[in-house]
C-alpha cells in the first residue's frame, strides 16, 4: 500500500511538472487588451496600419508579418504580399494567409472589421501617438499582443528605451553644435486648400525637438498658418510635406521672402516620415539633423529590423539591411548637398494621395479607395466642385470629370481612367480646370 501511495504521489509530481513546462499557467498568455483577449501567441499577422508596421519591425516582430496593406510601403517589408488597402483590405486574402491578428487604424471600414472578426481574427485598431507617454503605451500594447504579458512587455520596454535613447543621443550631439543660440525650425504641410503648421503637443513637434532645434510653433495651438506670425518667428530651417506645400510657400508674398526660403534652407520630409514611430522615426531624425548640421550626417543604418520570413531569413535580412543603408545614405547625401540649394520639384504627387499607379486603371462602377483618391485629385484640380462627391464610387459625375480632364490634357476623351490618364492626373504639373463639372442636379452614389 505504501509503495502504491508513493507511486501515485510521484506520478502527480511528474504530471504537475509536465503541465507547468507545457504551458499550463502560462505567464505570457492570455493577454487582455481593452475588450479583446488574445489566448495564445500569434504566429502570423497582417498589418494594415503603416505606423504599427514601423513599430513591429523595430521591435523585431516583423518575422510574423504574412501580409500588409498597400499603405505599408516600407522597403524592408516589401517581401510581404499586399492584401488590399488599409480601408478596404481583401478579407479572403487575410483568411487564406492564416493570420490570427490584424493591426489596423481607425480608417478600417466597419464592414471589413466585422467580416474578419466573424472568422475569429482579432482586429487591433491602433492610433498614432501624440505624446511620449502614448508612444510608450503603443509599444507595450504591441509587445504584449505579439510576445506576451511578460516577455513581450519586456521587449517593448527595451525597444522603446532604445528608440528614445538613440533620439536623445542625436539631440545632444546636435545641441552641442548650437554654441550661441538654438536653431529654429518649422514643419509645413498643405491640407484642405491651405497651409498648415506642425504645432506643439503633437508627435511631429516632439520629433522636431529631437533635432536640437526649437519649433517656432511651440506655443501655437491653431495649425492654420498666420503668415505674419511666421514672418516674425522667421525660422532658420523649414521642412515641408510635399511639392504642393512648397509651391504654396513660394507663391505667398510674405512666406516667399523668409530667409529659409531665399537661402535654400528648406527640405522635404513627407507626412509619412513625420508620423511613423519606429525605424522610420530614426531615419527621419537623421535626415533632418543631417540637413541642419551636415557635419553630423551619418551614412549608416539607424537600426536593423529582423528578417521578414522564416523560409528565407538570410535573403530577407540582406535585403532589409541594404534597403535601410541605402535610405540613410541617401538621406546623408541629400542633407549635405541641399544645404545651399532648393530641392527639386516632384514629378508625381501620387504618394500624397496614397495611391499606387502601377498598372492601375479605373472605370465606371468601380468602388474602392483608388477611385476616392482619383476623385480627391479631380476635386483639388477643380474638375469636381462638390466635395460630397468624393465617395469612392465611380459614377456619372466622375466619368464627366475624367472626360473634362482628358480634354484639357489633350488625351482621348473616354471617361475611363486608364493608366495613362491616371499618371497624367497625378503629375505635379497636371492641368487645372477653369470650370468644374456641374453637379447641381446629380450626385455620386
Amino acid at each position: 500500500m505504501k509503495k502504491l501511495i508513493a507511486g501515485i504521489l510521484c506520478a502527480v509530481l511528474v504530471l504537475g511538472t509536465a503541465l507547468s513546462l507545457s504551458g499550463c499557467g502560462d505567464k505570457n498568455y492570455p493577454v487582455k487588451i481593452a475588450n479583446l483577449t488574445i489566448d495564445k501567441e500569434p504566429k502570423s499577422i497582417v498589418v494594415l496600419d503603416p505606423n504599427s508596421a514601423d513599430i513591429i519591425s523595430y521591435m523585431g516582430y516583423d518575422v510574423k508579418i504574412v501580409g500588409r496593406s498597400r499603405e505599408v510601403d516600407q522597403k524592408y517589408l516589401g517581401v510581404a504580399p499586399v492584401m488590399g488597402s488599409a480601408v478596404s483590405p481583401s478579407v479572403q486574402d487575410i483568411i487564406d494567409s492564416g493570420a490570427t491578428v490584424v493591426f489596423a487604424n481607425e480608417g478600417l471600414n466597419d464592414d471589413f472589421e466585422q467580416s474578419l472578426e466573424k472568422e475569429g481574427i482579432a482586429v487591433i485598431k491602433m492610433s498614432v501617438a501624440e505624446t511620449p507617454k502614448q508612444l510608450e503605451t503603443n509599444y507595450h500594447t504591441i509587445g504584449k499582443i505579439l510576445g506576451g504579458n511578460d516577455d513581450g512587455d519586456a521587449k517593448a520596454a527595451s525597444s522603446y528605451d532604445k528608440l528614445i535613447s538613440a533620439m536623445e543621443q542625436r539631440k545632444s550631439e546636435a545641441s552641442a553644435k548650437n554654441a550661441t543660440a538654438l536653431d529654429t525650425v518649422c514643419y509645413l504641410y498643405y491640407e484642405q486648400g491651405g497651409l498648415r503648421l506642425m504645432t506643439s503637443g503633437t508627435y511631429g513637434d516632439m520629433l522636431l525637438g529631437y533635432t536640437g532645434s526649437v519649433n517656432v510653433a511651440v506655443n501655437i495651438d491653431e495649425n492654420k498658418v498666420d503668415v505674419n506670425t511666421l514672418k516674425v518667428a522667421n525660422p532658420k530651417y523649414i521642412f515641408y510635406a510635399d511639392d504642393n506645400t512648397l509651391k504654396a510657400v513660394q507663391a505667398d508674398p510674405v512666406l516667399s521672402k523668409l530667409a529659409a526660403v531665399t537661402g535654400g534652407k528648406t527640405m522635404q520630409i513627407t507626412k509619412d516620415e513625420m508620423s511613423r514611430q519606429g525605424l522610420t522615426a530614426l531615419e527621419t531624425l537623421e535626415k533632418m539633423i543631417g540637413f541642419i548640421h551636415p557635419e553630423l550626417a551619418k551614412a549608416q543604418k539607424a537600426s536593423e529590423p529582423t528578417q521578414q520570413t522564416e523560409t528565407k531569413p538570410a535573403e530577407t535580412q540582406a535585403a532589409t539591411q541594404a534597403a535601410t543603408e541605402a535610405a540613410t545614405q541617401a538621406a546623408a547625401q541629400t542633407a549635405a548637398t541641399q544645404a545651399a540649394t532648393q530641392p527639386a520639384a516632384a514629378t508625381s504627387v501620387a504618394d500624397k494621395y496614397k495611391i499606387d499607379l502601377k498598372d492601375l486603371s479605373l472605370k465606371e462602377e468601380d468602388d474602392n479607395d483608388d477611385v476616392k483618391a482619383m476623385q480627391q485629385r479631380l476635386f483639388d484640380l477643380g474638375y469636381v466642385s462638390d466635395k460630397e462627391n468624393i465617395t469612392g464610387y465611380f459614377g456619372e459625375i466622375s466619368k464627366k470629370a475624367v472626360s473634362a480632364f482628358q480634354k484639357a490634357s489633350g488625351i482621348k476623351e473616354t471617361g475611363e481612367a486608364d493608366n495613362a490618364t491616371l499618371v497624367k492626373l497625378f503629375a505635379s504639373d497636371a492641368k487645372k480646370s477653369d470650370t468644374a463639372v456641374d453637379e447641381s442636379s446629380a450626385s455620386e452614389e
